[in-house]
């Protein structure tokens, strides 16, 4: 890398990844701190785990209906106005749950939260590959998508704090709403003045470092047109796209099955294992996975990087972590449970930025932004299938053994399509 290509990577990293990165903790906070609220909002309005677990899924319906379109209309409009507009309507929609009265409010606002938040993070995926060329972007998404692993590690305890302040008139997880809603609103309107659309607008970046960006990104994308797709409709009737949506599925499958269940499960100790714990201690307890996972992500993409790997590194992970998944709830003590748990939260966080990467392979053009939103959007569906499942089967076995078994096969599944795709010239 020259440097001012060097210089220029550095200079956009330090200016745009952490405002990107904070976002994206707001992001993931108001779709999953639904969990922790569960431990006293299911109780308070009478939720079954299977009520609980269609809510906290239909999120990613509505993300699904809504990913393609809003992606499309962030390539016309630009990343500057639709993420703003993306960041105050979900702001608005999370801060809504405060006010939910029984299962039809709760359902209609995670559906409309998952339709305003649904161009977020493939639109933030497409905004990188617009400033960042490929032998840097893996490291570049795990520094942005490590607000994922930290949200659960920071933001849960946080949630549990909020939870446990004294608001007159307020529950404790309506004023958790309430206060984790806002902040989206608020960054709403820094956006515009924050996230320039591409190197040509940012002011701040010196010419021979802008037309370094642009040249190698140009070269890239010609590179792609060789082996992938310049238009969505080829992209639409490649089938490697949805084999790389088919691994998407695995992997956020086992992360937002354990997002949402794990405070429950945690809670569950003091009837399996005699471990009582208060709410705090649970949201510390459910921090660690998270914590250990945060700091091994970025290490890991910077080796996929270096390496210029991404199949293994795609796939080794994806196994222990199914393994340890499926074991977990048959483990004699809690300690065990958690290094189970661990162990597969970190295995699949650490796959995510890699797994990002892949989409780059097939497209370019206008392909990117449509391409990625599909494969988004099929990828999250697991999103919806894994808690309903997971809540399904709780309520219908007595324990939440079965779900974690059918959501370890997931991921089984999706590093035997990882390994498979890897066969495919492009992704060598």
């Amino acid at each position: 890398m020259d440097h001012d290509l060097a210089s220029g990577v550095r200079r956009a990293s330090l200016r745009l990844l952490p405002f990107m990165a904070v976002l994206f903790f707001v992001n993931y906070l108001d779709r999953v701190n639904v969990g922790i609220a569960a431990v006293r909002m299911n109780a308070d309005l009478g939720f079954s785990t299977t009520v609980f677990g269609l809510g906290a899924g239909l999120l990613f319906v509505g993300y699904t209906v809504f990913e393609l379109p809003s992606n499309l209309v962030l390539r016309r409009l630009g990343a500057r106005r639709w993420i703003a507009i993306i960041t105050v309507s979900w702001g608005l929609c999370a801060a809504g749950t405060a006010f939910v009265q029984g299962e039809t409010d709760f359902y209609l606002l995670r559906f409309l939260l998952g339709a305003c938040e649904a161009g977020f993070l493939p639109g933030m995926i497409f905004y990188l590959t617009q400033w960042f060329p490929s032998a840097r972007r893996a490291q570049i998404t795990a520094l942005f998508m490590v607000a994922v692993p930290v949200t659960v590690a920071v933001g849960t305890p946080l949630s549990t704090l909020l939870m446990n302040l004294d608001v007159p008139e307020l529950a404790g997880w309506r004023f958790m709403f309430l206060a984790e809603g806002a902040p989206a609103i608020l960054l709403g309107f820094l956006v515009p003045k924050l996230l320039p659309d591409g190197p040509e607008q940012a002011s701040w970046l010196p010419d021979k470092e802008r037309s370094a960006i642009r040249e190698t990104l140009a070269n890239e994308a010609g590179a792609v047109v060789s082996h992938g797709n310049s238009t969505l409709g080829a992209a639409l009737r490649d089938v490697r796209l949805y084999v790389v949506a088919l691994i998407g599925f695995g992997i956020s499958g086992g992360l937002y099955a354990l997002t949402y269940f794990l405070p429950q499960i945690i809670a569950g100790f003091r009837e399996t294992y005699g471990v009582q714990l208060s709410i705090t201690e649970i949201g510390l307890v459910t921090a660690v996975p998270s914590g250990l996972a945060a700091v091994s992500m970025w290490l890991y993409a910077r080796r996929s990087d270096r390496l210029g790997e991404r199949i293994r590194h795609i796939a080794l992970p994806l196994v222990p972590a199914a393994l340890a998944l499926g074991i977990a709830l048959y483990l004699t003590s809690p300690l065990l449970v958690m290094v189970a748990i661990t162990i597969t939260t970190v295995g699949a966080f650490v796959t995510l930025p890699v797994w990002w990467q892949l989409p780059g392979a097939l497209l370019t053009g206008p392909a990117a932004a449509g391409g990625i939103a599909v494969i988004a959007a099929l990828a999250n569906l697991s999103g919806f299938l894994a808690p309903y499942l997971t809540g399904w089967l709780r309520d219908l076995t007595g324990d939440y053994r079965l779900g974690m078994l059918v959501v370890a096969g997931f991921m089984v599944i999706a590093a035997v399509a990882t390994l498979v795709l890897g066969r495919d010239p492009a992704f060598r």
